[in-house]
């Protein structure tokens, strides 16, 4: 009995949800049917009035294509030509296409008031090869304005209201109803979101825009000079496909925008036409070749980085092609298909290198996904897949700088890896240099590498003269010149040390400005003496830093083995002392023998002095 009470129960909630989802989709269907537009019958003239925000035309918009591509206003307007002209269905989902098109606009106003008032069609396309204006005709069949012409085949002053997007001014001078017709011929042409607006209304409508614009320019030229400066430091190619890429995006949105004909081309609208199509075609290549080589994939995808490649070549041939060829229209499709297809690509490489756990990969990986979702909405409108709003073409446009402040960090990332690798390559390599008893800085022997060559040749009872030096003035050069200055010095005397001494001699780098030299052999006094002076003088010379002169003075002590000691300990012990009396004897020689200091009354012995010094 439960059972049965349960299966009931079971069967009336299934056929409650399969009640209520046909409901929904009832209401959903008597929605859409609600929202169709009306039937050609019941389309009337557009009632012109003022609207804050635009009186939307295109439902009122008639069109037919001109497949001759010859036809002029007065044979449009004959009977044959006019049945022509049909509402579309779908007026704002339609793919664009090489062609030319024409429209046809009824209109009259919505209150007779205002005849005198200024009016302003905006047809919302920067693109437009051609557009021609025809207008307003009243009953009479009488034009009361001279055609205007304009688009991008002409001079930024042949744009009638001085607008990036193709708008023309109008008035209607009392009650009745005005023909108003215009012919696009264009490579994109396709049905416009044509609107209505007061002149001052659209002005203001603008500024958002405009200041979008604005920010994204700076954001770029900024990206671009960031780019700029790495790639002057580090001299990679990535940096300077990066700061290619930022440069190529400012020029493929201000073409797209309508600002290369405006500023730089404003009386060279051929030039602005080759930028509208070549800038996003060369921003994609710089992208490609900034991302194989951010995500290594010639290292860990080679049949991607050869794919990537093979775009990259397309691209380039698509770019003459499109301008001079004989179907730019299919030639800008292809390229449309390279850009999502290559984005598709490198979304993949960047999916493998991080199964590698390159972590700039994740970063990049972000940023082409942006992109992706940015850029799909206005291509596949331009396909006629979806309909057309004005808001695609700036969510592509911060899709696109998005995705570069992301690569911009993606670097930043990359640069982190590489400095922490090198980090850990200098402190590996310091310890393997010192290992082998060198001191990384002035390729001099180091203190290990120096007192392992002292101990054999104690070892082998070999005799030898021990000469410690230190350098006078070397702080006040770190302090006023800073540390780089003084590494610069310290590599300097190890070089002229070298230079003085025979071929076994060994000069070593005891630490600081501190070195030590190992003249193997029995030299007489006098050549000691000799070898110190060529030292000292050798030591005083000038180094050039930075277009500086550089100056220090050097101080030295001598002992001799045995004579001053039998172990090396006993050696440095008794050359530091004599190093120690010429710093606080200044008078004479800059050096001393260890011997000289041996019978002077009240001198301690070489055992009473520390091996090391704190200060």
């Amino acid at each position: 009995m439960m059972s049965r009470l349960f299966l009931r129960g079971a069967a009336d909630t299934r056929l409650a949800w399969r009640l209520l989802v046909a409901a929904a989709l009832a209401l959903f269907l008597s929605a859409v049917a609600a929202a169709q537009p009306a039937g050609d019958a019941q389309r009337g003239p557009l009632l012109i009035r003022h609207q804050p925000n635009g009186l939307p035309a295109v439902r009122h918009l008639q069109v037919f294509e001109d497949k001759t591509r010859s036809l002029n206003i007065e044979q449009v307007r004959t009977p044959p030509q006019e049945a022509r002209f049909a509402f579309p269905d779908d007026p704002l989902r339609g793919k664009e296409s090489d062609r030319v098109l024409w429209f046809k606009l009824q209109m009259r106003l919505a209150d007779p008031a205002e005849a005198s008032r200024e009016w302003l069609m905006l047809v919302p396309t920067v693109s437009t090869h051609d557009l021609r204006f025809y207008g307003p005709y009243d009953a009479d069949g009488h034009a009361l304005a001279a055609p205007v012409t304009t688009g991008m085949r002409y001079p930024w002053a042949s744009r009638p209201a001085a607008s990036e997007q193709m708008a023309w001014r109008f008035r209607l001078p009392g009650p009745g109803t005005y023909d108003v017709y215009f012919r696009v011929e264009s490579t994109f042409a396709r049905i416009y979101d044509v609107s209505v607006w007061d002149p001052a209304d659209y002005l203001q409508s603008t500024q958002d825009k405009r200041m979008f614009d604005g920010v994204t320019y700076g954001v770029l030229i900024g990206l671009m000079v960031y780019g700029l400066v790495l790639f002057k430091v580090f001299g990679e190619g990535l940096y300077g496909f990066y700061m290619l890429s930022c440069a190529c995006g400012v020029l493929a949105l201000g073409s797209i925008n309508g600002h290369a004909l405006r500023y730089p081309f404003a009386h060279w609208p051929a030039a602005a036409g080759f930028a509208y199509t070549a800038g996003p075609a060369l921003w994609a290549i710089c992208k490609l070749q900034f991302g194989r080589r951010l995500l290594r994939l010639r290292h860990f995808a080679p049949p991607l980085d050869w794919l990537v490649q093979a775009f990259t070549v397309a691209l380039a041939l698509a770019i003459p092609y499109a301008n001079w060829g004989a179907h730019p229209l299919m030639t800008f499709r292809l390229v449309q298909i390279s850009v999502i297809a290559s984005t598709v690509v490198m979304v993949i490489g960047a999916l493998i290198a991080m199964r590698r756990r390159y972590w700039p990969a994740v970063l990049y990986f972000f940023g082409v996904a942006l992109l992706l979702g940015g850029i799909g909405a206005i291509v596949v409108a331009s396909w006629g897949w979806i309909e057309w709003a004005p808001n695609q073409m700036n969510v592509s446009q911060g899709a696109l700088v998005a995705e570069l402040i992301v690569f911009a960090v993606a670097m930043g990332s990359r640069l982190q890896l590489v400095l922490r690798s090198e980090q850990a390559l200098t402190a590996r390599t310091q310890q393997l240099v010192e290992a082998l008893g060198t001191d990384a800085l002035t390729g001099a022997a180091s203190r290990a590498g120096f007192e392992s060559r002292g101990e054999e040749l104690l070892d082998k009872g070999q005799p030898f003269a021990l000469m410690l030096l230190d350098l006078d003035g070397f702080k006040g050069v770190n302090d006023a010149h800073g540390h780089a200055a003084g590494d610069q010095v310290l590599i300097a005397i190890a070089q002229r040390l070298r230079a003085q001494l025979r071929k076994d001699d060994v000069v070593a780098r005891l630490g600081g400005d501190e070195f030590a030299v190992l003249v193997l052999g029995t030299p007489s006094r006098d050549a000691m003496s000799l070898m110190a002076r060529r030292m000292i003088e050798a030591g005083s010379q000038p180094v050039e830093y930075e277009g500086r002169s550089v100056t220090v003075g050097m101080s030295l002590g001598i002992a001799c083995r045995p004579g001053d000691g039998d172990t090396l300990a006993r050696l440095l012990r008794a050359a530091d002392r004599a190093m120690y009396h010429v710093k606080q004897h200044r008078a004479g020689p800059a050096f001393t023998f260890a011997s000289d200091l041996a019978a002077q009354p009240g001198s301690l012995s070489a055992d009473a002095i520390p091996l090391e010094r704190t200060g």
